[in-house]
């Protein structure tokens, strides 16, 4: 059993056995991103999959306010069963850790929940140039998710068990990672920023809530 989202509205958190994070910039949130948090909800067999907009995003200059990004996420998940809004980054002052929001997510839903910090291939390449990355470990798992024709990377020097199982990984609250292959959509919240600055339609990409706010407050018009 998942839990809805712990915001600052929430009077006391709720306990859970299974908490998944799938954090990113998300400026904007667009069907690729959705596409792939359904995924994981429906092939890991998970009830929600978190959505977490990161605040200060101290490695990508230049990023929209969390205001809007926060916006926008919550107009795009309104009609999502599965996937839930986490606004925790946006409410951390200063830089953003994965390391701090996962001490915070482990003091609240207690030592025994399943907690999963979802990344792509990517991300899993360069983990070990986060700020103290072993720490995840010590708090979390660790769900790789890899884009069809993409091939399981070796992450022997993580020290971390890797399953194979998803049954076997869901009983495990942390220490763990997992790589799995999905259908993902081919696009990025830079092209479509790009796309909106030149006036180019983006209809296909990115939900009608999400493109009418943009129209409304003229983002990424440059």
């Amino acid at each position: 059993m998942g839990t809805s989202v712990i915001n600052s509205k929430t009077q006391a958190p709720v306990l859970a056995d299974q908490y998944v994070v799938l954090g990113g910039t998300f400026d904007p949130v667009h069907n690729g991103h959705l596409v792939s948090a359904r995924a994981i909800a429906k092939t890991m067999a998970y009830e929600y999959v978190h959505l977490m907009p990161c605040g200060d995003a101290y490695h990508k200059a230049g990023s929209s306010s969390a205001v809007h990004r926060l916006a926008m996420l919550a107009l795009a998940l309104k009609i999502e069963p599965t996937l839930r809004l986490d606004d925790r980054e946006t409410r951390r002052a200063g830089a953003t850790y994965t390391v701090d929001t996962l001490k915070a997510l482990r003091a609240q839903l207690g030592e025994f929940a399943h907690i999963v910090w979802v990344m792509g291939t990517d991300a899993a390449a360069g983990l070990t140039h986060w700020h103290h990355w072993q720490q995840v470990f010590t708090l979390a798992n660790v769900l790789v998710v890899a884009r069809p024709g993409e091939n399981s990377i070796c992450l022997d020097h993580w020290g971390a068990q890797e399953f194979s199982d998803k049954t076997d990984f869901k009983t495990q609250p942390f220490g763990c990672f997992m790589q799995l292959t999905l259908p993902q959509v081919d696009i990025s919240s830079s092209e479509i920023r790009e796309n909106v600055k030149k006036h180019e339609v983006v209809d296909n990409h990115v939900p009608q809530p999400v493109i009418e706010y943009i129209e409304r407050h003229g983002l990424y018009r440059g």
